[in-house]
């Protein structure tokens, strides 16, 4: 999938953010942190959704790869079969968020589109969505974990339901590291071990751009946006120390200088980094490589007896409603949505086939998953992840962060002067 939340921002973070969003959109939680939008109290049974005696189309806008269009199609094939009633008829867009946004104000589009959670805000905004809040009860929400079904609300109303999570973790070579860290101090231990680059050896590998590293952001509490007070968290000193402990104890001594994504991808590939901090997206060029690889948490930082857990972005893959679906289909659109977002077998499928990370909870414990290190890994993960913002505003914060880690990499700035400037210019933009 291909998650495009930025506007104008440099090559490297549309790569990682692009490759992000193919997996979440198409085809990721201390003190301060970001505060989550107030949870609205959900109806308290849902309407009726018998099923629809007259034939039903429901048509479905995505920009999935092949692979998932596959298997999508084999899903519903098997939904169709249970439901003669309803067909269900799914169209790829090339330019999904451009076709979306002409098609939908027209009266045209989908009934239903697939992307990641943080187009909820500009898109509920742009009067695009339609609530389903009526569908919508306490026990459904208790289904999923909690980053999963806050996904799905926007300022008290609920817009589609959740497919899968996905985020960042750490991913290391068994080969070379038989056990990985548990702590912050033994990664920057082992990474020196390794840190050689007369013999271009290094000591751990990431692309370098604003979603990487959200991670050490919240470490501390910090943020780079608050979804409940719409203001920019750049110059908090939680956000600065975040950054400075990766920049000063990892990027600067122990990593290769560069932010490209396929350059810091080609050093784990190639063995010649031990680490990698990078989405499940990634999980198919390192089997193809033949790495002999292992999934773990992002190390804890132990300062002062506190344990501080670095906490990247994670993104919500879910199905929009759009605000053109007729009231006398919605019965048929709840029918299908429940059927590919509650069925246990279906976000199976679409874990073992695809993987996807689940977010029902049910699935935790199940013992398909917990078997397969890749999916149980990224699950882990995601305890430990944000949300990401789902405030329209969101747009103007990522180009300013940029920015300022070009001019930290560069040595032009330091790393606090270069975030509070990021700090003014996002502020500027929201008119603040």
């Amino acid at each position: 999938m291909k998650l495009k939340v930025l506007g104008t921002i440099t090559l490297s973070i549309i790569i990682a953010l692009a490759v992000f969003s193919g997996c979440v959109g198409g085809g990721g939680e201390e003190t301060p942190t970001p505060s989550p939008s107030p949870s609205p109290s959900p109806g308290a049974s849902p309407s009726p959704s018998p099923t629809p005696q007259e034939k039903v189309t429901i048509v479905i806008w995505h920009a999935l790869q092949e692979s998932e269009r596959q298997v999508f199609e084999n899903l519903i094939a098997q939904f169709e079969a249970e439901h003669p009633n309803i067909d269900v008829v799914l169209e790829q867009k090339a330019s999904l968020e451009t076709t979306l946004k002409a098609a939908i104000p027209a009266g045209q589009g989908p009934d239903l589109f697939i992307w990641a959670h943080d187009w909820i805000g500009k898109f509920a905004e742009g009067n695009m969505l339609k609530p389903i809040d009526n569908y919508i009860t306490q026990d459904i929400l208790n289904k999923f974990i909690d980053i999963a079904s806050n996904a799905i609300e926007y300022k008290g109303h609920y817009y589609g339901m959740p497919i899968s999570g996905e985020t960042v973790t750490l991913i290391y070579n068994k080969d070379l590291v038989p056990t990985p860290p548990k702590t912050f101090d033994e990664l920057v231990q082992m990474a020196s071990q390794f840190y050689n680059p007369d013999n271009d050896m290094y000591g751990l590998a990431s692309p370098i751009d604003p979603y990487f590293l959200s991670a050490w952001a919240h470490a501390f509490g910090g943020y780079y946006f608050d979804d409940a007070t719409k203001t920019p968290g750049l110059d908090l000193p939680e956000t600065i120390k975040g950054y400075e402990l990766f920049f000063n104890e990892l990027f600067f001594k122990y990593m290769a200088q560069t932010r490209d994504y396929n350059s810091q991808m080609a050093l784990f590939l190639e063995g010649k980094a031990p680490f990698l901090i990078n989405g499940p997206w990634s999980i198919k060029q390192i089997r193809d490589s033949g790495i002999n690889f292992g999934l773990t948490l992002i190390p804890k930082i132990v300062e002062n007896e506190n344990e501080y857990y670095p906490r990247p972005y994670a993104g919500i893959k879910i199905f929009y409603v759009t605000a053109n679906v007729p009231d006398d289909k919605m019965d048929a659109i709840w029918e299908f949505l429940s059927w590919m977002t509650l069925n246990e077998n279906t976000a199976k499928t679409l874990a073992l086939q695809l993987g996807y990370i689940p977010v029902l909870k049910s699935l935790i414990e199940d013992p398909d998953i917990k078997s397969d290190p890749v999916i149980y890994g990224f699950m882990n993960q995601l305890n430990y992840a944000i949300l990401m913002p789902k405030s329209p505003e969101m747009g103007s914060v990522w180009s300013p962060i940029d920015t300022a880690i070009t001019k930290i990499v560069s040595g032009e700035m330091n790393i606090e002067d270069a975030l509070k400037e990021a700090q003014q210019k996002i502020l500027q933009e929201l008119g603040s």
